[in-house]
């Protein structure tokens, strides 16, 4: 397949196009998803020239800037399935997450589009691949939540701001690690990353704890020191759903831990290091009730180039 040309920079990570499009009233849910599919199709043509571009556009590929036409786009990609598309037209993102290929290898993958006055104005995408030193579990085996599409009952519906605080909650428990539980569960939560089962199965802190909240009340996590960078693109109200980014980072000052009932663990990478995160968090009865999504390694400590 023939490489398509990079587009003009002014800045890294910035597209420029030659002149501003017409504005057009703000993206529905069909409107963002249709930008979003146009953007999937085009990536495996290798074909940037037809997709709607603000002047200015800023693309990331695993927290590093790069021009379009780089990474992803000129690795001989493909799209595995449909996957899922999340989106907020209050805040113009749309979130897709699935399966993808670079030269055939998988990855999961999750996608954010903004969309400004009907033009694509910023793409981030994480990648989850195959042979880093992360969670991965064989794409053949992956089965996507279909639970995430259905709508909440109306009379059981949370407000935005509950949503979110449900999820910064998680994120608080997990980063203090001292088995105290500052949000709510929905009973059965289970937990995946990178297609791989966290909270049950053959996963080493399912062996300590199975669920969500028995996880965090173990102090599983206490290697994690921080959880920043926290963005919350997409609150799906009707459904539920919290699309959340975030960077935890694993300074490693310790190699040996104890769970808070005294049983010993270890940590998993014995270096320092970061990871990047997208993930979709689901909502209902009150509480939590399924954590999905894509992480990547990063360097230690690495600067978000999303927040200041």
């Amino acid at each position: 397949m023939t490489m398509t040309k990079h587009l003009p920079l002014a800045l890294a990570g910035v597209l420029c196009t030659s002149g501003a499009m017409a504005q057009a009233p703000s993206c529905d849910e069909n409107c963002l998803i249709g930008h979003a599919r146009h953007y999937l199709t085009d990536v495996v043509k290798q074909d940037f020239s037809k997709l709607p571009w603000a002047d200015n556009v800023r693309y990331t590929e695993n927290n590093v800037a790069m021009m379009i036409g780089d990474g992803f786009w000129g690795a001989g990609p493909g799209v595995a399935g449909d996957g899922m598309f999340f989106t907020d037209p209050s805040t113009g993102n749309v979130v897709w997450y699935g399966i993808t290929t670079e030269h055939g290898q998988a990855a999961y993958h999750g996608l954010r589009l903004k969309v400004s006055g009907n033009q694509i104005s910023e793409v981030e995408s994480y990648l989850g691949r195959e042979g880093e030193p992360e969670l991965f579990a064989k794409v053949e085996t992956y089965a996507a939540y279909s639970g995430f599409t259905s709508e909440v009952p109306e009379d059981k519906r949370q407000s935005r701001e509950q949503l979110i605080a449900l999820v910064d909650g998680y994120f608080n428990s997990k980063q203090q690690n001292n088995g105290q539980v500052f949000t709510n569960f929905a009973r059965g939560c289970e937990a995946a990353t990178n297609g791989l089962p966290t909270t049950r199965g053959d996963y080493w802190a399912a062996k300590v704890a199975r669920g969500c909240e028995a996880q965090l009340k173990a102090g599983v996590y206490k290697p994690v020191d921080r959880i920043r960078a926290r963005r919350y693109p997409v609150v799906d109200v009707a459904r539920g759903v919290v699309i959340a980014q975030s960077i935890e980072d694993h300074a490693v000052r310790y190699v040996d831990y104890q769970t808070t009932r005294g049983a010993p663990l270890k940590v998993e990478i014995e270096y320092p290091n970061s990871r990047g995160r997208l993930d979709v968090f689901k909502i209902e009865d009150g509480g939590i009730s399924r954590i999905e999504g894509v992480s990547v390694f990063l360097p230690y400590y690495i600067h978000s180039l999303w927040t200041q």
